[in-house]
């Protein structure tokens, strides 16, 4: 039976994270992924500048400005923080090339795992037609069971003629729809925009259906003529339900599974990236922080889960919640609030600015209620 030192099960992007952290060092990698290497879904990751990571020079940053909209206009400035994305496509094709050059680690596609056992001390990966040994496991698998909200989106990148210049990159545009809807814009430079229609919702979405509204909000808001250049579309799932890691087990969960997704958000590259290097860490036998168990984190869900009852029970309302934080809070605060790096008085702070009665209500609720 082949050995390693440690396998990551899943080649995504927070198994590919920790794989490029092992990249010649003393330890023998194996990463497992039961995907295609060239048939992979492209996706785009965004974040805010706030948490240093290897990858800043695949990213693009945007204007300083986003605008959030329902019917009235705030403005969050990014200038402290600038708001950026990384094209998975690059990510891999970056990662894919080190990998390939690098001394100590595989990586096999199209590869089923049946289970993951313990073994004389270690861990034993049984697939179709072989097994191999390992003294750690890092697995990104998804949940089983689905979660019952989800972040539904579809973008569109669109090239168009000439520039927009009334084009103004937007974070959050509320619609006018009985459920909580926003469409996202962003310039990618050189006459190409991303406009991207999102739900948080428990229901299907048609991906017909989502275009179709890309198409007409670009005809409300700009009279262009222009060319669909790629698509994109995913389901993130909104949920405080996590995986809690053993600190003391060698096998952790990483990724989605473990809580890298802000449930009330959607935003997880950066999240992956700071369990990474606590993953390294803990490699090396040094003193390192559960993502999951953290005081900040125990309360930024809690918070998340009161969220994402409001937003499933009153999902017009909601929008004007997620509006009032925007309109009456820092901007910096509120993007250290989303990025999942806010100070205790940060915390305080928002909750404070929140509408007291429907909160205090579903914190209430809460308290009995399964988390989402």
């Amino acid at each position: 039976m082949k050995e390693y030192d440690i396998i990551i099960v899943g080649a995504g992007c927070s198994g590919l994270s920790l794989a490029y952290r092992l990249i010649n060092t003393k330890y023998k990698v194996c990463v497992i992924d039961n995907n295609s290497k060239t048939n992979r879904i492209r996706k785009t990751w965004s974040y805010w500048d706030t948490y240093k990571h290897p990858f800043k020079e695949l990213a693009k940053s945007f204007n300083n400005n986003l605008c959030i909209s329902n019917n009235l206009k705030v403005n969050l400035d990014c200038s402290r923080h600038n708001y950026s994305s990384i094209d998975s496509y690059d990510f891999d094709k970056f990662i894919f090339k080190k990998i390939d050059d690098s001394s100590n680690i595989e990586i096999t596609f199209e590869t089923k795992i049946i289970d993951i056992s313990e073994y004389e001390g270690s861990f034993k990966i049984n697939m179709p037609n072989k097994s191999i040994q390992s003294k750690y496991v890092f697995d990104s698998r998804p949940a089983s069971k689905p979660s019952k909200m989800k972040q539904v989106f579809k973008g569109l990148f669109i090239k168009t003629d000439e520039q927009l210049k009334t084009f103004k990159p937007t974070l959050m545009d509320f619609s006018d729809s009985n459920e909580f809807h926003f469409f996202y814009c962003l310039d990618m430079g050189n006459n190409t925009y991303l406009f991207e229609s999102t739900y948080y919702t428990s229901l299907k979405k048609e991906q017909s259906e989502m275009t179709k509204e890309i198409n007409e909000y670009i005809k409300e808001n700009y009279q262009i003529n222009y060319s669909v250049i790629r698509e994109e579309y995913g389901e993130i799932p909104l949920t405080t339900n996590i995986r809690i890691n053993n600190k003391n087990s060698k096998l952790t969960n990483i990724g989605i599974p473990a809580g890298s997704t802000r449930a009330s958000t959607g935003y997880t590259f950066l999240n992956i990236q700071k369990q990474a290097d606590e993953y390294i860490k803990k490699l090396a036998g040094e003193d390192y922080k559960e993502y999951s168990r953290t005081f900040k984190n125990i309360i930024l869900r809690k918070m998340d889960n009161i969220l994402l009852m409001i937003i499933k029970d009153r999902p017009v309302y909601s929008k004007s919640i997620l509006f009032r934080l925007f309109e009456r809070n820092e901007d910096n605060r509120i993007i250290r609030f989303l990025s999942d790096t806010p100070s205790i008085i940060d915390i305080l702070i928002i909750i404070w600015n929140m509408p007291k009665i429907i909160f205090i209500k579903y914190a209430i609720k809460s308290l009995t209620a399964r988390n989402l």
